[in-house]
């Protein structure tokens, strides 16, 4: 609660000054994740997003030259949550990318303000007025989406192509019909550690993206530009090699220069307060040439990189410690995770100890999930109970493994897919708690797993519809349903069309 969204300015690029225009919702909301935009009538937009309510709002500086800026009443622009750019067609009208991110997401947070209008998905708002009036037209519903954080731009032949982002990569999804409708959307060949990236059309017609390369997390951003309207990008430039770095922004200036804007160790998800504090917690700009990247070195003059714009400095005292210390004894951290009444306390222990009961053996995972089943059943949550399962999940975390518990989950779902298996049986076979299993896999993928293994399973059918004249009894029964009906009903819940048409649309 009480976040509010800023702007700082900087006349030379090199010295930024105080804060000059703020976004602040007074009570229980939170305004976040702003996304500033020169229109192509020149004038300057501050978006922001308000939670709960899923709700955009934007101000708009007419002149962002002038020595003092004067900002527009406030407006609002959509329901849902927007974090890039807009884009400008060549029919005229802008497209603003705005999500309303799946409901499991942040839910104890947004429930209070989520009605039955809000289906999920990766939406566009059209307006073809200059920002006067919004319509919300289609939007694409990628399964293995996390926060959508989705771009959209024209391609050559009038397509337009959306850009998601997923766990463990991006998805694309394309509309033939200027944002109405969007096809069923489809994992691309761009990677990525589930992070945002940038896309756009640059005014010489490549198209530029910000992704990060041949990484191990959140490190090589790295700027990449293709010649073939998005297909492949063969020429890059290494903007930041180190870790924690993500969240580019970017714009294409006059001067011939494009300013990215991006964060480095944000200092989030830390057990402590000194240990945010350890992080860099950096606002950073680079500013490039498109010669720099097709020579894959800095050849401009003015070119250059890694230039810090903002760092945070330590809380003042009153602001408190908004952290749980998890190097206090289990007791302490239990009696604090139930004076803090979290809806599930579990939950949060798994956040914090994300590894320690991966590899636990099979008496430790059944001891916790009986304490768990124990914990959770009671009217009273026992304190007691709490602090065994703390205890326990601590004991498990000397236990090592070489292989990620979430690529030996999914690798038993492939091997075994054709079998009704339940969770229970995933969990003894691989020696882990059945509680952290779905937690960890939720928390990777986006997913649960009955849900991925459904996915597979439509997957695999897909392939045996186009590749094959086995009936659809047949294949039905050899990815795994338990009837042929049923796989239809879900085939075509999932696809918008049924398995027949499938197999003669994509056939033919």
């Amino acid at each position: 609660y009480g976040n509010f969204a800023v702007v700082i300015r900087s006349d030379d690029e090199k010295n930024y000054g105080e804060p000059i225009v703020a976004a602040f919702k007074e009570g229980q909301f939170r305004c976040f994740d702003s996304v500033l935009w020169i229109d192509p009538l020149g004038r300057l937009w501050f978006i922001w997003n308000v939670m709960p309510g899923e709700e955009v709002f934007a101000s708009i500086c007419e002149d962002p030259d002038a020595d003092e800026l004067m900002w527009s009443k406030e407006f609002y622009i959509g329901r849902g949550i927007m974090m890039n750019k807009p884009t400008v067609l060549s029919t005229g009208e802008w497209l603003f990318p705005i999500a309303i991110w799946k409901l499991d997401i942040y839910n104890n947070f947004r429930k209070s303000a989520l009605t039955a209008d809000d289906v999920a998905g990766s939406y566009v708002y059209k307006t073809s007025d200059n920002g006067k009036t919004f319509v919300k037209l289609g939007h694409s519903a990628l399964p293995t989406r996390s926060f959508d954080e989705h771009m959209v731009y024209e391609m050559e032949n009038g397509v337009l192509r959306m850009l998601v982002r997923l766990y463990g990569g991006i998805g694309d999804s394309y509309s033939y019909d200027r944002g109405r409708q969007w096809s069923v959307g489809h994992t691309t060949k761009l990677g990525g550690p589930s992070s945002r990236f940038y896309i756009s059309r640059l005014r010489s017609g490549r198209i530029l993206l910000i992704n990060h390369h041949k990484f191990t997390g959140r490190n090589n951003l790295t700027a990449f530009l293709s010649e073939d309207d998005g297909k492949t990008f063969p020429y890059s430039l290494l903007l930041d090699e180190r870790s924690s770095v993500s969240y580019p922004d970017a714009m294409e200036c006059e001067d011939g220069y494009i300013r990215i804007v991006y964060d480095r160790e944000r200092g989030c998800f830390k057990s402590s307060l000194e240990a945010a504090y350890a992080d860099a917690r950096e606002i950073i700009v680079a500013r490039i040439t498109e010669q720099d990247i097709l020579r894959g070195e800095l050849s401009g003059k003015q070119s250059y990189l890694k230039r810090v714009v903002s760092k945070l400095d330590r809380l003042a005292p009153e602001d408190g410690n908004p952290f749980i210390d998890f190097s206090l004894g289990s007791a302490q951290i239990a009696r604090q995770l139930m004076s803090e009444n979290a809806e599930d306390v579990v939950e949060a222990i798994f956040d914090k100890y994300p590894t320690n009961c991966a590899n636990a053996g099979s008496t430790d995972s059944k001891k916790i999930d009986m304490l768990i089943t124990r914990f959770k059943e009671s009217d009273c949550k026992d304190e007691t109970v709490l602090t065994q399962i703390i205890e326990a999940i601590r004991k498990a975390s000397h236990n090592k493994s070489s292989d990620p518990i979430v690529d030996r989950i999914r690798g038993f779902i492939e091997q075994h897919l054709s079998e009704d298996i339940m969770l229970s049986q995933i969990a003894e076979k691989l020696g882990i708690s059945v509680y952290y299993l779905a937690h960890v896999f939720k928390a990777t993928t986006g997913t649960t797993v009955i849900e991925y293994r459904n996915e597979l399973r439509l997957t695999r059918s897909k392939k045996m519809l186009i590749e094959s004249d086995v009936s659809i009894a047949r294949i039905a029964h050899e990815v795994g349903f338990e009837s042929s009906s049923y796989f239809t009903e879900l085939f075509t819940r999932s696809e918008k069309i049924s398995p027949a048409k499938y197999r003669k649309l994509h056939r033919k």
